[in-house]
């Protein structure tokens, strides 16, 4: 196990490479850049800016250089601490995307523990109870809530929200140190919304594991030794039912940082998927990779952390 894990993290080196290539080069080959934004569309119709404008600006903003000559300049200054300065207001980009990580990770932990909650045992009551009027309506509420869109979902609840209650979610954003009862009113329904949307595939998958494993040889055998059966389910079919859920889980961590991005933008919530919205939208692009890279990270350790679970999950795994 400790030389699979040292060799998976070993894999993060060339993974990580060819994540940084691609996104540096999905930018920059995009055409325009900030410097043409900054010179032309920040200036009246009389202005009219020449090459050595476009060059001064480009020196003054880390854009001049070859491709290769840039690349390896920003590499550097990640290995130094150094994520870069924001092209629109001149701070670095640690400080803007440090407070903005700390709101999204409350959110996805949030998210994640009530997509559990609601998939696991969800999944385990329609297997037990299939083909009854449960089982339908389980598996017909999980479909509906994976088939519909994340911004639909999000209007439908403060429209809702707004008609049934007079009442919408705060827009203000406040630590849960500071103040626990806002930072409960303004994170439940995004998380609540983005973990339901979350636990429809896991639902499914989990209840057509717990129904594989129900046909296994042992789960009979256990049931003729006159096994109760809470004890039968969690012991013996729980456990081998789960481990396609893990993998699954592990893909759901992706779905999740990407519907971070509509949820904040729908809620108003000051997040990282916000703030890659607006970089985006102004060219800023030391925002931008720096978010990318992080997302990206977050997904590979999400993988690791998966394929060690499976041996937890199921002993009979080994890694050589």
């Amino acid at each position: 196990m400790r030389a699979y894990i040292a060799r998976r993290l070993f894999l993060f080196v060339p993974t990580a490479f060819g994540v940084s290539v691609f996104i540096f080069l999905m930018l920059h080959v995009i055409p325009g850049d900030y410097a043409t934004a900054l010179l032309i569309g920040g200036r009246d119709a009389q202005f009219i800016a020449t090459e050595a404008d476009f060059e001064r600006v480009r020196e003054q903003l880390g854009l001049n250089g070859s491709l290769p000559e840039q690349y390896g300049r920003w590499v550097g200054n990640i290995f130094r601490g150094d994520l870069g300065t924001s092209f629109t207001n001149k701070r670095p980009v640690l400080d803007r995307m440090l407070p903005r990580i700390a709101l999204s990770a409350e959110l996805g932990l949030l998210a994640v523990l009530l997509a559990v909650i609601i998939a696991v045992p969800g999944g385990i009551i329609a297997a037990v109870r299939r083909d009854t009027w449960v089982d339908y309506v389980l598996r017909t509420v999980s479909m509906g809530f994976e088939s519909a869109p994340n911004f639909w979902l999000a209007l439908i609840i403060i429209f809702g929200l707004l008609w049934m209650f007079d009442w919408i979610p705060p827009i203000t954003y406040a630590a849960p140190w500071e103040d626990p009862w806002l930072n409960f009113k303004t994170l439940v329904f995004p998380a609540l919304l983005v973990g339901a949307r979350s636990s429809a595939g896991m639902l499914r998958m989990t209840r057509s594991s717990v129904l594989e494993v129900l046909r296994e040889d042992y789960v009979r055998t256990a049931d003729a030794k006159g096994l109760q059966k809470p004890r039968v389910l969690f012991v013996h079919v729980l456990r081998n039912a789960l481990l396609p859920v893990v993998t699954l889980a592990g893909f759901e961590v992706v779905i999740l940082m990407g519907g971070l991005v509509v949820i904040e933008s729908v809620f108003n919530l000051p997040g990282i998927g916000k703030l890659l919205v607006q970089a985006i939208a102004g060219r800023d692009y030391p925002v931008v990779q720096a978010i990318v890279m992080f997302i990206a990270t977050i997904v590979l350790v999400s993988n690791l952390v998966v394929d060690i679970l499976y041996s937890w999950f199921d002993p009979r795994i080994r890694y050589t």
